[in-house]
């Protein structure tokens, strides 16, 4: 049976593979739905498989399916698509290198551009930004630990930024060229720095999202990076 040949229909594209290629990750969702122990119930017109997915996508899931690698045409843009094909069919070291290819990728296009870079973490609950931050920012009060912004890049940028006064006054002590600022969401509402960012020519290049519950309590957050080009 692992040697069957399955031609599948997604999303109207057809894909011919074998059943042990499917369930080359036998707890993801496609592994399951191929294993002998799932009956799929949907069947196009000639009696393939079909699944109501995003058949273009779907060749990448394929091919990672076949080799256990991530490749991707250069200048492919669309992880955000493949990363939720790559959550439906529930493939975890799919997910991861796509966030992999991802990092790599924008770290490339970054080394050939000019221009400025901030990143803005926008979050909830305590528990992320104790975990990832060893020593938190100055500043820190009781209403960051419910939710709030933390914004990274220069100095000289960060300084452009409708930021309170009193961030505004914090920036301006020390030499350090790059510094992190942490915001409350009642001192700086999230929509007037995107709407600062984009009135000034900012560009969103990147943007990710995660979230956890464990015994600390639950948490999200959502990263942003935005670049501006230099004229």
């Amino acid at each position: 049976m692992s040697d069957e040949v399955v031609t599948l229909n997604v999303g109207g594209m057809l894909y011919t593979t074998t059943r042990a290629t499917l369930t080359k990750y036998s707890d993801s969702m496609i592994g399951t739905m191929f294993s002998g122990h799932y009956v799929p119930t949907a069947f196009d017109q000639q009696g393939n498989y079909f699944i109501d997915r995003d058949g273009y996508m779907f060749r990448h899931i394929l091919n990672f399916l076949r080799s256990g690698q991530l490749c991707l045409p250069q200048g492919f843009k669309d992880f955000d698509l493949l990363e939720a094909e790559a959550d439906f069919y529930q493939i975890p070291s799919l997910i991861c290198a796509i966030k992999s290819f991802r990092q790599r990728s924008f770290a490339a296009a970054a080394r050939h551009r000019q221009g400025f870079y901030i990143e803005i973490l926008d979050f909830e609950e305590t528990a992320y930004f104790y975990r990832f931050y060893s020593d938190p920012p100055r500043g820190i009060n009781t209403e960051l630990k419910n939710s709030g912004l933390v914004i990274s890049g220069s100095k000289q940028v960060l300084l452009t930024l409708p930021l309170p006064e009193k961030t505004m006054k914090d920036l301006q002590i020390g030499e350090s060229v790059y510094r992190t600022v942490n915001l409350s969401s009642t001192s700086c509402p999230r929509m007037a720095i995107i709407h600062h960012l984009q009135g000034a020519g900012w560009q969103l290049v990147m943007t990710s999202f995660s979230n956890s519950t464990n015994s600390d309590g639950s948490y999200m957050v959502h990263k942003y990076i935005w670049y501006l080009p230099v004229t």
